[in-house]
């Protein structure tokens, strides 16, 4: 009995440390990816709210459907669905954009404290979950256009925070520049 035990403890804990490795080695290699290409451009999706939402509407499908008849309106409800996923996927993309360039920020400022580190991991555990739910009401047929734009309007908001926060932190290095020369005379 206490054999059995210690090699189902040994081999549990053997398949825990291969776990723990597999999930930490993507993280080294996003990690050092990321400086490169962190400030590479502003959020994408903007651009494509409108045409998403649109192509959403009821009214349209309806539409769709008395003009073409259901087979076509079918066709094209699963076409803008596919469309609509590939949009969640750049709004993720563009969220796990703007968190990379918050570590940066954090990094150079110096007054970030815990408090802004914790709302940052609150607002990337949200967006997390309302991603998954509104993925979940994707696939299983619900047009969840309002939480679709409840994800837009927080990658949005986080855009202009870090916005905001490079602003000033280019602000304050001009101001050490300004200092930095003023000394030096």
């Amino acid at each position: 009995m206490t054999n059995a035990f210690f090699i189902a403890a040994l081999g549990f804990a053997a398949g825990l440390a291969a776990l723990l490795f597999w999930a930490l080695r993507p993280a080294r290699r996003r990690r050092r990816t990321a400086g490169r290409s962190v400030l590479g451009s502003a959020p994408q999706h903007l651009c494509n709210m409108g045409p998403i939402r649109r192509s959403l509407d009821p009214a349209d499908l309806r539409y769709v459907a008395e003009r073409g008849g259901r087979d076509l309106a079918r066709r094209l409800r699963r076409e803008r669905k596919r469309i609509a996923l590939l949009y969640l996927g750049s709004l993720r993309s563009d969220f796990e954009q703007l968190l990379r360039i918050a570590r940066v920020v954090a990094l150079l400022s110096p007054e970030i404290s815990g408090s802004y580190e914790y709302e940052r991991l609150r607002l990337s555990a949200l967006f997390r979950i309302r991603f998954a739910l509104v993925k979940l009401h994707f696939l299983f047929g619900d047009a969840a256009m309002p939480q679709l734009t409840s994800l837009g309007e927080m990658v949005t908001s986080l855009a202009i925070r870090m916005e905001t926060a490079m602003e000033r932190l280019g602000e304050r290095a001009g101001l050490a520049a300004e200092v930095a020369l003023e000394s030096e005379r």
